[in-house]
C-alpha cells in the first residue's frame, strides 16, 4: 500500500474483519509474501484475512472503494508466482481462515467445502464417509482446494480421474464488484446456460474469487498394485500404459515417466530408497487401483507386461508386494523435485503434448538445449499418460548458479520452440502467473488470447484482480510493441 493509502484502508477492513485479520507489521506478512520458488518475492504491505464469503465480499468491496488491487491466496504453494503481490498497492487476499466443510453427502457423492480446507483434509473427510476424493499433489498437506482450483491443479491421479475440473461440481466466486455468484447445488447436468464454473477454474485469481466449491466423490479403491518398471528406451513407455489400460479395465491410476537422470536427482534425499533396478536409462511407475472386487490387478499386470518383455521393450519390473513397498516405490517419484534443489540451480518447463509425441519430442528438445550447453544436466520426468513432462534443467557441475539462472530466457525459448513444433502448451499444470506470462504470449494462439482478454475485461473492468497475471495480462503484453515493457 502507499503511504496515502494504507491507513485508511486498514483501519475500514480492520472495522469489518477485526484488527487481529489484518497484518500490516512486517514479521507477520513475510510468511504470505515467501514465494515457491525465491523468484517472485511479495512486495505487498497488507494482508486480510477474511472468515466467510460475506467477509471476502466486503474485503473486495473496500479494497475497490480505496483503489487497491486484490491478490487472493490460499496455500500460497504456487510455483509460478501467481499468488505472489507484486507492489505495495496490492492487498493478499487469504483464504487460510475458511476452512469449514459445509456438507457431505456419501450418498450423492458429493462434498462442499470451503477454498481455505487443505487437499489432505478433504481427502480424510471423504475417507471417513467410506468415500474417495481422488486428486492427489506432493504439497496435499500444505495446499488448499481454492488455489487447486484456481490453477486447475492435475497431480498424480490424473489419467484416471482428471484435472480439479473434472471433480468439481460447482462453486461460490466473490466478483471483482464484490457481488456473489454461487451455485452449490451439485448437479451432474444442467444446459441452462454458459458453463460459468469452468470460467472461473484455471483462471487463477483473475476473473473472481473462488470461496468454496461442490466436489464429486468416488467409491474408494479396494485393490491396488504398484510396479516399477525398467524401460531400455523411451519409445515403449506408452505402449505399455495403454496396454495396461486395455488389460484392466482402465485401472491404471499413476503413470510417471522418470529418466535415470531426474530418479538420481531424488536419491540425493536421506529418505529416498535406493533405485531397486539400477542400469536402464528411462522408468515407468505404474500404478493401478479399482473400486471393483472381482478385479484381478496381478493378471492384467502380466498380461500388460509379459508381451513387452518379449519384444525386448521391458528390461526389468518390480511389482510390491506390500503397501509400505509401494509406497517405498512412489518416494522415488515424489522426491525428484526436491532432490533436484540439492543439485543446485535448476530452470524447469512444465510442458505438454500429446502423449504419443513425448517419445518425439524428447530428443529433440534435449538436443536444443544441449547445444545451447553441453553440461547441462536434463532433469526430466512426469505424467506419461496425459502428455504433461517436467522437462527441468540442472546447472552444470561446479558452475556457477547465477549464471546459469540468468540464461534461463535463452533456455525456455529453445525448449518451448520445441513444444511449439509439436503443438504443444508451455504451461500444463502449474498455471501461467507471473513466469509464464511472456512465453505464453509468444506461443499461444493470439485469437485465443484475445478472448480470454475480453473475458478479464468483462468480468474485471477495472483489473481489480490480481493484475499482471495469467492469460489476459499474456494477451496485453503480446499486444505490446516492443520495448514498452509488460503491462501493469
Amino acid at each position: 500500500m502507499s503511504k496515502t493509502s494504507a491507513h485508511p484502508l486498514a483501519e475500514a477492513l480492520r472495522a469489518r474483519l477485526g484488527a487481529a485479520d489484518v497484518l500490516t507489521e512486517p514479521a507477520r506478512i513475510a510468511p504470505y509474501m515467501t514465494e515457491q520458488r525465491g523468484q517472485f518475492p511479495g512486495q505487498g504491505r497488507l494482508v486480510a484475512r477474511p472468515a466467510d464469503t460475506d467477509e471476502v465480499a466486503a474485503t473486495v468491496t473496500l479494497c475497490r472503494q480505496h483503489g487497491a488491487t486484490v491478490v487472493a491466496q490460499s496455500g500460497n504453494t504456487g510455483t509460478v508466482g501467481g499468488g505472489s503481490p507484486r507492489h505495495g498497492d496490492e492487498v493478499v487476499l487469504s483464504l487460510e481462515r475458511m476452512q469449514r466443510i459445509r456438507s457431505l453427502d456419501a450418498d450423492d457423492g458429493l462434498l462442499i467445502a470451503e477454498a481455505g480446507c487443505t487437499l489432505a483434509d478433504l481427502q480424510e473427510a471423504a475417507a471417513a464417509a467410506q468415500r474417495f476424493f481422488p486428486l492427489s499433489l506432493a504439497s496435499e498437506a500444505q495446499c488448499r482446494i481454492g488455489g487447486n482450483l484456481a490453477t486447475n491443479a492435475g497431480g498424480l491421479n490424473v489419467l484416471r480421474y482428471g484435472n480439479a475440473r473434472n471433480l468439481t461440481l460447482g462453486l461460490e466466486v466473490v466478483l471483482a464488484d464484490g457481488r456473489v455468484w454461487s451455485d452449490l447445488r451439485g448437479l451432474r447436468k444442467d444446459n441452462s446456460g454458459y458453463d460459468l464454473r469452468d470460467l472461473f477454474i484455471g483462471s487463477e485469481g483473475t476473473l473472481g474469487i473462488i470461496t468454496a466449491a461442490a466436489l464429486r466423490l468416488l467409491p474408494p479403491p479396494r485393490s491396488r498394485r504398484v510396479a516399477l518398471l525398467a524401460l531400455p528406451r523411451l519409445e515403449p513407455a506408452l505402449a505399455l500404459v495403454r496396454t495396461a489400460q486395455a488389460e484392466s479395465g482402465d485401472a491404471v491410476v499413476g503413470a510417471e515417466l522418470m529418466s535415470a537422470e531426474a530418479l538420481g536427482m531424488g536419491q540425493r534425499l536421506d529418505d529416498t530408497p535406493e533405485n531397486p533396478l539400477p542400469g536402464s536409462p528411462w522408468y515407468l511407475l505404474l500404478e493401478l487401483a479399482t473400486a471393483d472386487p472381482r478385479a484381478d490387478l496381478d493378471e492384467a499386470l502380466a498380461a500388460a507386461l509379459e508381451p513387452a518383455e518379449a519384444a525386448g521393450d521391458l528390461a526389468d519390473a518390480l511389482l510390491a508386494p506390500t503397501e509400505a513397498a509401494a509406497e517405498r516405490l512412489w518416494r522415488l517419484r515424489t522426491a525428484i523435485p526436491d532432490g533436484q534443489k540439492r543439485a543446485g540451480a535448476s530452470i524447469k518447463h512444465d510442458i505438454s503434448v500429446r502423449p504419443g509425441y513425448i517419445a518425439a519430442f524428447v530428443p529433440e528438445a534435449l538436443a536444443a538445449v544441449t547445444e545451447l550447453d553441453p553440461a547441462v544436466r536434463p532433469c526430466i520426468f512426469g505424467h506419461v499418460g496425459d502428455g504433461n513432462l517436467h522437462f527441468n534443467l540442472s546447472q552444470p557441475e561446479h558452475a556457477p548458479p547465477e549464471a546459469f539462472q540468468a540464461r534461463a530466457g535463452t533456455f525456455h525459448r529453445a525448449v518451448h520452440d520445441v513444444v511449439r513444433r509439436f503443438g504443444g502448451s508451455v504451461a500444463a499444470e502449474h498455471g501461467v502467473g507471473q513466469l509464464k506470462r511472456d512465453e505464453v504470449a509468444r506461443c499461444a494462439d493470439p485469437v485465443g488470447l484475445e478472448l480470454m482478454h475480453r473475458i478479464k475485461h468483462a468480468l474485471d473492468p477495472e483489473n481489480l484482480l490480481n493484475p499482471g497475471k495469467g492469460a489476459a495480462a499474456a494477451h496485453a503484453a503480446s499486444a505490446a510493441p516492443p520495448g514498452s515493457g509488460a503491462p501493469s
